[in-house]
């Protein structure tokens, strides 16, 4: 049915053509109830005519009209009009990716813009399970603004036979044996007929992309049948990336999406968007190095001082300054580069004195294995990757001949080793972050590794062992993680968690009291003395990102000698863990960008059965679940890690903030009637209970506890709060209606085989708790049970998490194991351990995660993160 200007389509006014293809007429239209313009689609007679087809167009339209993304094309509504059926959507004022490529290329930086909002509307929609089967230029509107939407999501698998651009699609569902798409975008599973998922959309997103770098088809041929071989065959056209100006981390997705395998491709379009995200945070085009301003040049008898001088760097830093110096001749031109660009993340860098060579940590089939690459090289050689144990926190010796590492296990160890990984001995039983004395005699380590520097609890203490082994040396009574020497020897730096202030400390060498470098709520860790030991650098969110700043330092008494600096500003991706060449000519470090998002789980508690998850959220954001309301309407979460730790809750679709201030507020729990939430902050200086009504009002202290209090739990009468001491020593109950002046009870026998409870969850027959099992050294060792009535602790089970939740029936408990990657119901009564089959978007957060009160779903915060090494030096 042809529709002419002037005609009427149910209310709709027909005002002109817009196009037409496969899926139908397209025209401009105006509603007259609302008075807006809207674009309709009308569905070919033919398929208006077929039953099955008609519900299948019908049922993905109305799935699509439930998004609500900017990067889809919004379906208004769906109708009929005699036998005449049509979609109405908003009208976009712009031009499909087509007919913008008719002029060309896209330069990188819009390419990766353009394609980071095709990935965020993919992931919104896989998130729904809906694939959209054909994606193409043609299928992609972009807006005078550059905002980019993806036309008929949904639609195009549902409609049978359709015409493509030089297609023969003659199938509708997701059904093998059926073929739906366009030549050229087809991936190779869609081309053979078999079953397709959203990776196969991965691959249609690949060969666009492609296009938008070089202008040309990754994949084409004299005819379809010729097209069709290459997608199955051959590999796609090579991008030509030193004319091109594109990134290797940009080829290296296109690639990665092209894969021929869907294993091999992004396994959800989460990750691709995170990977460009990390390309878009300053420049999809960068060769290997970036030079800086032109900066004066100070008397080589000077170490380089790392401050101001404006520069974009790829994905990692937005400036860096350099105090000029009169009389300076010859400019120097400062370098960042980029080391590592794997997927994942490589952290923990150092240098070797001489500066040639970067050792670093990355996980290898699910192991932490230590690798060195050369500054310059491409070729990164594993050292030490012993399959019995994890090693991580590489340093060298002062002579570059040994790398000291430890073992990243619930103890660790401090181990040496040759500077290309042989000999191997152990030096300590325990310890993590070894740092080595100048003169190469001893090493620096504390007792507890750091993972995320804004969750830790526990109390790490700081000791120095003689390279030949023996009894360690305390130096100081308090808190102390993450030491580096001062070049001279005299002093060490390390940095402490007190009531949840991160601040920078020094202590001399030989013991003594610790000096504050530091002191304010932001979050300062990762400090390294500089080699002329004028300044201590360390990792800060004070400028509201995390990124290096420095404080210049008397190396003797180890005091401050002025306001802490910034050194890089303005970055998503967080700058950390830096360290020097022995000269000061090159500084490395890590620049990561990471988010939490939450995701829904269907789950069938009878069963044990898992559906498919669903992101509730893809902004670059934090949101850790840790509550659900007892209508099971609303989910309590935190931002735990951003600079400002505020407490939120929301349904489904819609989350909106409770709590808005610098405190760190975190782990929130519902009251039984749902009116409230308890969460523990430190916004009174130290670690408390807290309440604030879900409304934001009435915010109190719970009074009553006399050593802190983290990971609060309610009691199912609303009676009484159970909870672990702000150390992750002793559990507690508090009665809530507790005559004033009254304090807490502490429980007995809290402590099994060496491991401390830390209560996580209460049973809802208010007669159990369960939790986390914590080492000596901090870390997540087992599973809890602590019974209210005998007062005892049984260890239920020896995985290690963070969070720990029961189901309803009181008897079984969930929780995540292996890094979030598992799934685990275990029976307390039987021992019976279950692994959900679940396949999850991204590992859990390590510290919490919520389930309805019919443990019907699943909420839990997804993680994701990206890591690279990178360098900054002097030429």
């Amino acid at each position: 049915m042809r529709l002419t200007p002037g005609s009427r389509i149910g209310r709709f006014e027909i005002i002109g053509p817009l196009g037409a293809g496969g899926m139908g007429e397209v025209y401009h239209a105006r509603d007259p109830r609302l008075d807006r313009h809207v674009a309709i689609k009308v569905l070919p007679t033919g398929q208006a005519t077929d039953p099955g087809a008609l519900a299948r167009f019908e049922h993905e339209a109305l799935s699509v009209a439930k998004l609500s993304h900017p990067n889809i094309l919004a379906i208004h509504e769906f109708g009929r009009d005699g036998e005449t059926v049509f979609v109405v959507t908003e009208l976009v004022d712009g031009e499909t990716l087509r007919a913008r490529l008719a002029g060309g290329p896209l330069p990188p930086r819009r390419a990766v813009a353009c394609a980071l909002q095709i990935a965020r509307g993919m992931a919104a929609a896989h998130s729904r399970g809906i694939v959209h089967r054909d994606l193409k230029p043609e299928n992609v509107m972009v807006t005078r603004d550059d905002q980019v939407k993806i036309l008929d999501f949904g639609l195009a698998k549902s409609v049978a036979p359709m015409e493509a651009e030089v297609t023969q699609g003659v199938g509708a569902a997701t059904d093998a044996g059926i073929v739906v798409g366009t030549v050229g975008y087809m991936a190779p599973e869609q081309v053979r007929g078999h079953a397709i998922d959203h990776r196969t959309d991965m691959f249609s997103f690949g060969a666009m992309l492609h296009e938008m770098l070089c202008g040309v088809r990754a994949f084409k041929g004299e005819t379809a049948a010729d097209t069709m071989t290459a997608v199955l065959t051959r590999e796609p056209r090579e991008l030509d990336v030193e004319r091109l100006a594109i990134s290797p981390g940009l080829d290296r997705i296109v690639r990665r999406c092209l894969e021929k395998t869907p294993e091999l491709r992004f396994q959800s379009a989460n990750d691709l968007a995170f990977a460009l995200e990390t390309l878009s945070t300053a420049s999809a085009s960068t060769s290997a190095a970036v030079p800086a301003a032109d900066l004066p040049r100070r008397s080589p008898a000077v170490w380089l001082p790392w401050t101001v001088a404006a520069i974009a760097v790829a994905g990692a830093l937005s400036s860096w300054w350099l105090r000029p110096v009169p009389q300076a001749p010859e400019p120097p031109r400062h370098f960042f580069t980029r080391i590592t660009e794997a997927a994942g993340e490589e952290t923990s860098p150092d240098l070797a004195p001489d500066g040639s060579t970067v050792a670093y940590s990355v996980r290898v089939n699910g192991s932490w294995d230590i690798y060195t690459q050369r500054v310059g090289g491409r070729k990164a050689a594993a050292i030490l990757n012993d399959p019995q144990r994890d090693e991580a926190g590489p340093a060298f010796s002062p002579d570059g001949l040994l790398i000291a590492f430890h073992e990243s296990d619930t103890l660790g160890g401090i181990f040496v080793a040759g500077a290309t990984g042989e000999s191997v001995r152990r030096i300590t039983d325990a310890g993590f972050d070894p740092a080595w004395s100048p003169d190469g005699n001893q090493i620096a380590f504390t007792t507890e590794e750091i993972v995320d520097p804004s969750s830790r609890q526990d109390e790490s203490t700081l000791y120095v062992v003689a390279l030949g082994g023996g009894v360690p040396r305390k130096l100081v009574d308090e808190d102390a993680v993450q030491p580096s020497w001062s070049p001279s020897g005299e002093r060490i730096v390390f940095w402490s968690n007190i009531a949840g202030q991160r601040d920078i400390y020094t202590v001399a060498a030989g013991g003594g009291g610790r000096v504050a470098l530091t002191n304010d709520p932001a979050l300062d860790w990762s400090p390294a003395w500089s080699p002329d030991g004028r300044f201590v650098y360390f990792s800060s969110d004070r400028g509201g990102a995390m990124n290096l700043w420095r404080v210049s330092v008397d190396q003797s008494s180890g005091r401050a000698r002025g306001a802490p600096e910034p050194v890089t500003v303005g970055v998503p991706a967080a700058a950390a863990l830096s360290r020097f060449s022995k000269d000061g000519s090159r500084l490395v470090f890590r620049s990561r960008i990471g988010s939490i998002n939450p995701v829904a789980i269907p789950f069938d508690p009878a069963n044990l059965r898992a559906g498919a998850p669903s992101l509730l959220d893809t902004r670059n954001i934090i949101r850790v679940p840790s509550d659900v309301s007892p209508d099971g309407k609303q989910v309590a979460y935190s931002s735990i890690g951003e600079r400002q730790e505020d407490l939120f809750i929301g349904s489904a679709r819609e989350i909106r903030q409770v709590t808005d201030d610098p405190s760190r507020d975190r782990a929130p729990i519902f009251t039984p009637d749902g009116r409230s939430l308890v969460f523990y902050s430190n916004r009174d200086g130290k670690w408390g209970a807290w309440s604030v009504g879900i409304d934001g009002g009435n915010l109190r202290k719970i009074e009553g506890a006399t050593l802190g209090t983290i990971y609060p739990q309610i009691s199912p009468k609303g009676d009484a709060i159970a909870y672990s001491g702000d150390t992750g020593r002793g559990v507690f109950l508090l009665p809530l209606q507790s005559k004033p002046g009254s304090t807490e009870t502490q429980l007995p026998r809290t402590q099994t085989e060496g491991r401390h409870f830390v209560p996580t969850g209460w049973s809802p027959d208010g007669s159990r708790l369960t939790g986390q099992l914590l080492s000596d050294a901090g870390r997540p060792s087992g599973v809890g049970v602590y019974d209210l009535r005998t007062l005892t602790l049984t260890m239920a089970a020896t995985d290690a998490t963070y969070a720990v939740k029961w189901l309803a029936d009181s008897r079984r408990v969930i929780y995540f194991t292996k890094n979030g990657a598992e799934l685990v119901v275990l029976d307390t009564s039987t021992s019976k351990r279950t692994v959900v089959d679940v396949h999850l978007p991204g590992p859990s957060t390590s510290d919490m995660f919520a389930i309805s009160p019919d443990n019907r779903t699943i909420y839990y915060g997804a993680a994701r993160a990206e890591a690279d090494i990178w360098i900054v030096e002097r030429k």
